[in-house]
């Protein structure tokens, strides 16, 4: 039982209110709905008839109260108010009841009606109704359904007081509010991310609070004006239901045309249904290490050109850290670069599951044509004959992409890029570009997507999956909030010669392109030189600019680097990322 709500209300609402027991004589003339059919119910009346000089009986079957009743109670569940006044006569039932609906920001509803009760081809049946609001408690009412039959079928005589007791003609129930203290954006460790002293990078991350505008009123419902504060990006906006909790609601009974005109009414003694209690809002916990996110920061803080960083944990793929320097844009998390030779974890990892081997020997020439276009190496090397490790440790181009076009067609090796999360959103919460990997359509975009260049673009979140998902041995979307707990995670994606891999990754740090970089401890990683712009961009020695990665993982931290048009992997963005690895605690 209600009884008006919590704190009270103006007698109008909550239940005992006796309405519509008394519906009149049956209904004629204009206004009232003609007969919809027969109805087939459980009563039966007997008729008599002759039929070629016998006699036969016959049961014609008459609709039942309860029918009209169960159709009406449905529809309004399911909220579906224009079936709903497929069930009554007299006022405009889905107009009412759809704008109670609309005035109090009604998520879900639960009716439960009583048996009817029927005197001839009048009637009535009680109702409890309770609706789910948004941002605010649960609310319910008591009420009467009037019941009339007309051509043999039984209807709601549906008017205002039938929606709700005392609702008059032209009336709409509204609601106003008044907001409790709003949740926190915390680090993993409780630290505030939202709050003054937070850095520029986790600022974005958390967002930033503003005044609600009319479309904002739209989007939230009824619970919110405008002027009121709420998020207006980042986690703040993804999370304002979150955050804001419930608002302590009142409940009036207005003008429906004045309530429309002012966007909201303002609650008195009079008008005032039922008052409902709120509640604060509730903190956001992300997955933030702030140990590994001030590592991160002190990595890069120096840097030459704009950088971004995105550190996370394999075994869970929780993102422990997201820096960007210079601050303004979350290039950690939005973005867009092709990956260079970092990408070619994704091509080798193809190439394994389609046959090659470890064991087999690869050959880098300094030029190798493929559809046509030459490939060639970084610095116009050749190394020969190369073992699999070999070839990788030194990033040799022409030894990937003849491999690639002896052993793979467009289809698996974007099998491949898909199964390491390309073409599907990180949705993490903030806003963040979605990989992309175009279909292949030729040998040489084959071979130019198979090292990383071509039409991929990618960020430094979704390159951090890259080397996670080999030391972990599956591929795990990032997980940017831990509480509340994110639902409908895709499932982990095991990478079949994950194991094999580690290795090679080991001894880029070892023998390969990073063997200068001072790197301390076991660290596994692919550095990554990555071209980008037209011919008009290069320089004199016709090469164009490019974008420096590193890519790689120490013990149960993996990290995505990007130095944006810094240049070589291995002389630019290599030691950043000795700087991190060996500042991690």
């Amino acid at each position: 039982m209600y009884g008006g709500g919590r704190g009270g209300g103006n007698g109008h609402d909550g239940y005992g209110a006796d309405h519509g027991a008394d519906a009149g004589p049956e209904p004629e003339g204009e206004g009232r709905k003609s007969r919809k059919g027969l109805i087939i119910g459980a009563s039966s009346v007997l008729v008599l008839a002759l039929i070629g000089g016998g006699i036969g009986w016959y049961v014609w079957q008459l609709p039942e109260p309860e029918e009209a009743t169960a159709a009406f109670a449905s529809s309004w569940e399911a909220q579906d108010y224009e079936a709903l006044a497929e069930t009554t006569m007299g006022d405009d039932a889905a107009q009412i009841l759809g704008g109670i609906d609309a005035g109090l920001g009604v998520d879900a509803i639960d009716v439960n009606v009583g048996e009817p009760s029927v005197d001839g081809g009048e009637g009535s049946a009680s109702y409890e109704v309770t609706v789910s609001l948004t941002n605010a408690d649960d609310w319910g009412w008591e009420g009467e359904l009037p019941l009339l039959r007309e051509d043999g079928e039984w209807w709601i005589d549906f008017s205002p007081e039938v929606a709700y007791p005392g609702l008059g003609e032209g009336q709409v129930l509204a609601r106003t509010a008044v907001w409790g203290e709003r949740g926190h954006i915390l680090a993993a460790d409780g630290t505030r991310l939202d709050g003054p002293d937070s850095s520029g990078s986790l600022q974005m991350l958390a967002g930033s609070l503003g005044e609600a505008d009319e479309d904002d009123v739209e989007r939230l419902g009824p619970a919110y004006s405008v002027g009121d504060t709420i998020g207006v990006d980042g986690l703040q906006r993804t999370y304002e239901e979150h955050l804001a909790g419930e608002a302590a609601t009142t409940i009036v009974m207005a003008d429906a045309e004045e309530a429309q005109a002012e966007g909201s009414v303002e609650a008195t003694e009079d008008n005032t249904v039922a008052t409902l209690d709120g509640s604060d809002g509730e903190d956001i916990t992300t997955s933030i290490d702030m140990d590994v996110q001030n590592t991160a920061a002190n990595a890069i803080i120096d840097a030459d050109d704009p950088a971004g960083l995105v550190a996370m944990r394999p075994s869970t793929g929780e993102v422990l850290a997201a820096v960007n320097v210079p601050g303004g844009f979350n290039r950690a998390f939005e973005g867009q670069y092709p990956p260079g030779s970092a990408f070619k974890i994704v091509s080798y990892s193809a190439l394994l599951d389609n046959g090659m081997s470890t064991d087999e020997t690869m050959d880098c020439p300094e030029e190798y044509e493929l559809g046509g276009w030459p490939f060639r190496n970084a610095n116009e090397a050749e190394y020969g004959s190369q073992s699999v490790t070999e070839a990788f440790a030194t990033s040799c181009n022409t030894a990937l992409v003849a491999e690639l076009g002896d052993r793979l067609n467009g289809e698996q090796l974007q099998a491949s890029a898909e199964q390491f999360g390309m073409n599907q959103p990180l949705d993490v919460g903030v806003t963040s570009h979605e990989p992309v990997f175009p279909a292949v359509d030729s040998a040489t975009m084959l071979g130019s997507q198979g090292i990383g260049q071509g039409q991929i673009l990618t960020s430094p979140l979704h390159m951090a999956t890259l080397p996670s998902a080999i030391a972990d041995g599956s591929w795990r979307h990032p997980v940017l909030v831990n509480e509340p707990e994110v639902e409908d995670l895709p499932e982990p994606r095991p990478i079949a010669n994950a194991e094999a891999i580690r290795p090679m990754m080991r001894a880029v740090i070892t023998d390969g392109t990073a063997e200068d970089i001072d790197f301390e401890g076991e660290v596994f990683g692919k550095t990554g030189t990555a071209e980008y712009g037209t011919a008009e961009d290069a320089d004199d020695d016709d090469e164009l600019p490019s974008h420096a990665w590193m890519v790689g993982y120490k013990g149960d931290v993996a990290f995505a680097l990007v130095v944006d048009g810094g240049g070589g992997g291995s002389s630019v963005a290599g030691p950043l990322a000795a700087d991190f690895t060996n500042g991690l605690p």
